[in-house]
C-alpha cells in the first residue's frame, strides 16, 4: 500500500515542472490559454445580462440583475456623442460638410460644453470648396476647448497632419488609434492613453511618435506637449476636462495601459427635443446627442444638461459612415465610445488594475498544489475541494471588478483541472492496485462486510501501527495433543479444517478479524481496521456462538474426538497494525492486552470453564449476555488481580436447568467470599446435582470444603496462575 511519503515523491515529480511551466505561462506574451482567458474576460461583463435573458425569454438584455448591479456601472452623464447619425446625414448630407463643424462647435459652447473631443480625420483639403476649411478653421479659432486629431502610420512611422491651421488653432491634437491594442479577436480590452513605443522588428530598433513633431504648429499647448508621445482622444480630454498639464498626466501614465471596465449599454431616447411624442430609441453605452438637434437648437433639457460642463465627442455614427469594434456587450460599436469609455475610467479612477505577480504566483501555486496535497484524501473530498475552489476562483474573478481588479481566471481553472485530472489519474492507478492489494491481504481473515467497507475507502485503514482501543479472543481446543496423538495427519489436518472453518466463520459473522491460526488455536481481534462501536459484546456473543457451534458439529462429525474448546476475551488498549519483515509481514496486534487474553484462555484449565471474559469486557457485555463470575486472578508478570467472568448465553436465552444452575451458583459464591465456606459447599453442591460436569461448580466446591476444614490461610481474595 502506498504511503503518504511515496504519494509526495509522486506528485512533486509531476507538480514542481507543471509549477514551472505555469509560471511561464503566467507572461501574457506566452500564455497559450489567452484566447480563453480573453473570452472569460468578456463573459465577465455581458454573461449576467445572456443569462437571465434566457430564462426570462425577454428581448431586453438586464446587465443589473443578479450580481450585475453590485459590479457594472452605467455611462457617466456628463459625457456624451455628438453624432452624425442618419438623420444628420439625411438633411446635411455625407460626407459632413466642414462649415458645419464650425457651426456645431459654436453651438456646443453655446451650451457651455467644457471639452469637444473630435473624432474625425480631417486629413485632406476641401478641394471642392476651400472655404468650408476656412470656415472650419475660423470656427476652431474662436474657441480653446477642441480636441483635434493626427494619424499616425506605423509602417512608414510617419504622423499624418491634417489640413492646414488645424493644429494651430486647436487646444490639442491627439491620435485615435485605439486599434494598437487590439487584441487577435479584433476586441479592444485595453488602452494606451500616450503612443506607446514600439519595436521595429525589421530595423531592429524602437520607434514612437512625438508630440514635440506638432508642438512648433501648436502654440495652444505650449511646453506642456514637449517630451510627450502623442495622447489619444481620451487621454487627451481627460487632461483638458481635468485641467491637468499634458506633461504631467504623461508622467503617469508614459507607456503603462489602461484595462477598461467597460460600462453597460442601455436604451436611450433620440431626437427629444425634436419629437418628444414619438421618441426612437437607440442601444448605446454614452448618450448620443445628433447633431442635427444640435445645429437646430433641437434639444431637450436633459440634453442641455448633459453638454453643460460636460465633455462631448463628435463622431458618424450613421451606418457605414464610422469605425466600429466589438465590446463584451455588443457585436458592434462605433469606436467613438471606446474613447469615451477611456475618458470615462479615468475621471471615476475605476480602470481594471492588474493584480501583483506575487498574487498571480501566489494563486498558482494554491492552484496546482491543493488537489496535489491532497492525494491521500478520498476521491470525493478531493472532488468537492476543487470543484469549491474552482468556483472561488470564477467568483474571484467576477468580484474583483467591483474593486477595480482584473483577475483572470481561464489559466487558474486549467491549473486546477490538470492538476486535479493527475490526481484522480494517479488515485485510480494506485487505488486499483490498493483495493486489490486489500482484498489479497484481508479477505483471508476479515468479512466480505469489512474488506468491501476498505476497498471503498482505504484511508480507513491505517498501516505501520496505531494504538486503539480492542477486544482480543483467543481459543483453543482442549486435550489437543492428546486428541492428535490418536489420528494420522491426514485425520487431524481434516478435523482442524472442520472446526476452525466453522468458528471463522463465526467470528467473521460478528466483524472480527481473524489475526492468526496458531496450530489448534485462532486469535482474533475487534475494532481494527474499522471502528465497531460494541466491540467487547460482539466478542463475547463470538464465543456464546462458538460453543454452541461446537456441540452441533461433536453430534454429527465423523470424528471419535468430540473436543470442546477454551476462550479467553480481554479488551484495552494494544498496538495493531502490519508488523514484520520488508518481505513479509502480517496485520496483528500486540500488547498487554492481547497478552492478558492469552492467558485468560489457558485460566481456563484452572476453573474448569469454557469461556472467560475480563472485568472491562462484562461491563459493557453484562446486558448482552448471561454469565456468572469466576474471581480474580493473578497472571504471571502481572501485580494486580483481574475480575473474570464466564459467559453461558445470550440474554434471555439460559435453559431452565441452566437458570437453577446460575441461582445456586451465585449463592454459593456469595457465601464463599464472606468466608460462610460450609454454606458455599452446600451451595456448590446444589450446583453439581444440577450438572456434575460443571467446572467451576466442582472448583468452588471442593474450595469450599477444603477451606472450611483447613482454614483459609494464605488466601487473599483472588488466584495467582503461575503457568502462562
Amino acid at each position: 500500500m502506498a504511503s503518504k511519503k511515496s504519494d509526495f515523491k509522486t506528485v512533486a515529480k509531476f507538480g514542481i515542472p507543471v509549477t514551472l511551466l505555469f509560471m511561464i505561462f503566467l507572461v501574457e506574451s506566452l500564455n497559450p490559454f489567452l484566447g480563453i482567458e480573453k473570452k472569460w474576460w468578456d463573459l465577465k461583463f455581458s454573461g449576467v445580462g445572456h443569462f437571465t435573458n434566457v430564462f426570462s425569454g425577454e428581448e431586453y438584455v438586464n446587465y443589473e440583475a443578479l450580481y450585475g448591479k453590485y459590479l457594472y456601472k452605467e455611462s457617466d452623464g456628463k459625457i456624451s456623442v455628438a453624432a452624425i447619425d442618419e438623420a444628420t446625414t439625411g438633411k446635411y448630407g455625407w460626407p459632413f460638410k466642414r462649415r458645419y463643424y464650425a457651426e456645431l462647435f459654436d453651438k456646443l459652447n453655446k451650451y457651455k460644453a467644457k471639452v469637444i473631443a473630435m473624432d474625425v480625420l480631417l486629413l485632406d483639403p476641401d478641394r471642392d470648396n476651400p472655404e468650408n476649411d476656412k470656415a472650419l478653421i475660423r470656427g476652431i479659432s474662436r474657441h480653446n476647448n477642441i480636441i483635434n486629431l493626427v494619424s499616425v502610420d506605423r509602417v512608414g512611422k510617419t504622423i499624418q497632419k491634417p489640413i492646414k491651421g488645424l493644429i494651430r488653432n486647436s487646444r490639442y491634437m491627439a491620435q485615435p488609434h485605439a486599434d494598437i491594442s487590439m487584441d487577435k479577436d479584433g476586441h479592444i480590452r485595453y488602452m494606451f492613453p500616450f503612443y506607446p513605443v514600439m519595436y521595429d522588428m525589421q530595423e531592429d530598433r524602437d520607434f514612437t511618435f512625438l508630440y514635440s513633431e506638432l508642438a512648433k504648429d501648436n502654440p495652444r499647448c505650449k511646453t506642456e506637449c514637449e517630451g510627450i508621445t502623442i495622447p489619444l482622444l481620451g487621454a487627451a480630454a481627460y487632461a483638458l476636462y481635468k485641467d491637468i498639464p499634458l506633461d504631467k498626466f504623461y508622467a503617469e501614465w508614459k507607456e503603462r495601459a489602461l484595462i477598461l471596465n467597460f460600462r453597460m449599454p442601455k436604451e436611450r431616447p433620440m431626437h427629444m427635443g425634436r419629437n418628444p411624442g414619438k421618441l426612437a430609441f437607440n442601444n448605446s453605452t454614452y448618450r448620443h446627442i445628433s447633431v442635427r438637434d444640435i445645429l437646430e437648437d433641437k434639444l431637450s433639457k436633459e440634453e442641455k444638461e448633459a453638454i453643460n460642463g460636460g465633455v462631448v465627442f463628435v463622431g458618424a455614427t450613421a451606418t457605414g459612415a464610422f469605425d466600429h469594434f466589438p465590446t463584451p456587450y455588443q457585436a458592434t460599436g462605433p469606436g467613438v465610445e471606446f474613447h469615451a469609455n477611456l475618458l470615462d475610467n479615468l475621471i471615476h479612477d475605476d480602470y481594471l488594475r492588474p493584480i501583483s505577480d506575487f498574487l498571480k504566483i501566489f494563486i498558482m501555486l494554491v492552484v496546482i498544489w491543493m488537489p496535489l496535497l491532497m492525494i491521500s484524501k478520498s476521491t470525493t473530498f478531493t472532488t468537492l475541494c476543487a470543484v469549491a475552489t474552482g468556483f472561488f476562483l470564477m467568483v474571484m474573478s467576477l468580484w474583483a471588478i467591483h474593486f477595480k481588479y482584473d483577475i483572470a481566471f481561464a489559466i487558474f481553472l486549467i491549473a486546477l483541472f490538470i492538476s486535479y485530472s493527475y490526481v484522480m489519474a494517479y488515485k485510480s492507478i494506485v487505488e486499483g492496485k490498493e483495493k486489490k492489494w486489500i482484498k489479497n491481504t484481508f479477505s483471508q481473515y476479515l468479512s466480505p462486510k469489512v474488506v468491501n467497507v476498505l476497498t471503498d475507502d482505504p484511508s480507513k485503514l491505517t498501516l505501520g501501527g496505531e494504538k486503539r482501543d480492542m477486544s482480543v479472543l483467543f481459543m483453543d481446543i482442549a486435550h489437543f495433543t492428546t486428541i492428535s496423538e490418536k489420528m494420522t495427519p491426514e485425520e487431524l489436518t481434516k478435523f482442524l479444517n472442520v472446526y476452525l472453518s466453522a468458528l471463522t466463520d463465526i467470528i467473521l459473522k460478528y466483524d472480527g478479524v481473524v489475526d492468526k491460526y496458531i496450530g489448534d488455536c485462532i486469535m482474533a481481534f475487534w475494532n481494527a481496521p474499522l471502528d465497531l462501536k460494541e466491540h467487547r459484546t460482539m466478542a463475547c456473543l463470538t464465543a456464546i456462538e462458538c460453543v454452541n457451534k461446537i456441540k452441533e458439529i461433536n453430534k454429527t462429525s465423523e470424528f471419535s474426538a468430540k473436543p470442546n474448546m477454551r476462550f479467553g476475551i480481554n479488551s484495552g488498549f494494544a498496538t495493531v497494525g502490519n508488523m514484520g519483515s520488508n518481505v513479509r509481514f502480517s496485520y496483528t496486534a500486540i500488547g498487554d492486552t492481547v497478552n492478558l487474553a492469552s492467558r485468560m484462555e489457558g485460566a481456563n484449565k484452572y476453573f474448569g470453564s469454557s469461556i472467560m471474559i475480563s472485568g472491562d469486557v462484562y461491563k459493557e457485555a453484562k446486558d448482552k449476555v448471561e454469565a456468572r463470575a469466576l474471581g480474580s486472578i493473578k497472571v504471571v508478570g502481572k501485580d494486580v488481580a483481574v475480575e473474570v467472568y464466564e459467559p453461558l448465553a445470550k440474554k434471555g436465552e439460559l435453559d431452565a436447568e441452566t437458570g437453577k444452575l446460575m441461582k445456586a451458583y451465585e449463592s454459593g459464591i456469595k457465601h464463599f467470599y464472606g468466608k460462610k465456606y460450609k454454606k458455599a459447599a452446600e451451595a456448590f453442591s446444589e450446583v453439581l446435582k444440577i450438572n456434575e460436569a460443571d467446572g467451576p461448580g466442582r472448583f468452588y466446591h471442593e474450595l469450599s470444603v477444603k477451606f472450611d476444614k483447613q482454614g483459609d490461610e494464605g488466601f487473599e481474595g483472588f488466584f495467582s496462575l503461575t503457568e502462562k
